[in-house]
């Protein structure tokens, strides 16, 4: 009789399916969430980093540069080749979440996203953008300095993509670096798709470059023409700039500090 009346009313054949749909909606995206969740762990992103670094580098030997335009900083790869054992890139972060939370606002799927990572220098960025929901796939680098598959060497004031190549491009501490700002930021505008977001992020203090390196530390400010505030950041872009979304301008720290501003926009 039972087995009549579960056959009859279908509700074996339901159980079996809520089952099924259960394993789907549970753990499938154990698996799929799984490597993103792993890459939030610092320590973890470091060594995948610098076994792939080693691999690249001292291995296969694929470590190229170029001085890229008359817009690049003269300092600006010497220095950055100092630079390259930051391989987790914590700093970066600064600017993804912000970037991801209001992409993800959206109601956008962060994974179809394409962006495009002016300046990362190692991959620790490009697996941060994977940590927070970013398809690695999607993901495109460009920097002076490559040794990654995953970043092609360029520069950011003359680009060989194609208009509105992008949903958003990341500038993290890269354009401080430009001696042709208006020219990078018009770049950048122009490979962005329109309504496509900006996130960019630049190092700054009250030190003019000659206090900083009279101080001997080994940072050296890339170009002479420095940006002290996010409005500035923002006038390079002009009418281009639609709505801000975030921004943090470190203008209260002290003679002997080092701040940063940042700031994650909409284009028009």
């Amino acid at each position: 009789m039972i087995s009549d009346l579960h056959a009859a009313d279908g509700s074996t054949t339901k159980h079996r399916r809520s089952a099924r749909r259960a394993l789907q909606n549970w753990l499938l995206p154990m698996f799929i969430w799984l490597p993103r969740e792993l890459l939030r762990v610092r320590l973890l992103r470091f060594m995948l980093c610098a076994i792939r670094y080693v691999w690249f580098v001292f291995i296969l030997r694929r470590l190229r540069t170029t001085v890229g335009t008359d817009g690049v900083a003269k300092t600006t790869v010497a220095h950055n080749l100092r630079g390259m054992t930051d391989l987790a890139v914590e700093r970066s972060l600064r600017l993804i979440w912000p970037l991801a939370a209001q992409a993800a606002g959206d109601r956008t799927d962060l994974r179809n996203q394409k962006v495009l990572s002016i300046g990362p220098r190692t991959e620790g960025e490009i697996f941060n953008l994977v940590a927070h929901g970013f398809r690695l796939r999607n993901i495109t680098g460009l920097d002076l300095i490559t040794y990654s598959p995953r970043i092609q060497i360029g520069d950011m004031h003359a680009m060989t993509f194609p208009d509105a190549s992008f949903d958003c491009a990341v500038l993290g501490w890269v354009i401080s670096y430009s001696d042709r700002k208006n020219v990078a930021a018009a770049e950048v505008a122009r490979v962005v798709k329109p309504g496509g977001l900006v996130a960019i992020g630049i190092e700054w203090g009250h030190k003019t470059p000659e206090q900083v390196a009279a101080d001997k530390t080994g940072y050296i400010v890339g170009s002479a023409e420095r940006l002290p505030s996010v409005d500035a950041i923002l006038a390079l872009f002009g009418d281009r700039v639609d709505r801000v979304y975030y921004r943090q301008d470190d203008q209260d720290i002290s003679a002997n500090e080092v701040g940063d501003l940042l700031v994650v926009f909409r284009l028009h």
